[in-house]
């Protein structure tokens, strides 16, 4: 049997503060810090995670491990 992957779109639930990837507003897999998942960058599917860092003035933003993908994540293809 293939293993199949959930692939949708990423989405950040405020009110428990996890990501999720999501199809027709369903979700289909949470996201943890420190899951590897991937996303759709430059036509291709790359290998990633969710890290945290700053943007120079001490906000802290989302980032997308081995992407340009930082700040609001929402909307971004991806698959586990």
């Amino acid at each position: 049997m293939k293993n199949e992957k959930a692939e949708g779109e990423l989405v950040f639930d405020i009110g428990t503060g996890t990501f999720w990837i999501t199809k027709d507003d369903v979700a289909l897999e949470q996201i943890q810090f420190g899951d590897e998942f991937d996303v759709l960058a430059d036509d291709g599917w790359v290998k990633s995670g969710i890290e945290i860092t700053d943007d120079g003035s001490g906000n802290l933003l989302f980032k997308l491990k081995n992407t340009n993908y930082s700040g609001i994540l929402d909307g971004i293809k991806a698959r586990k």
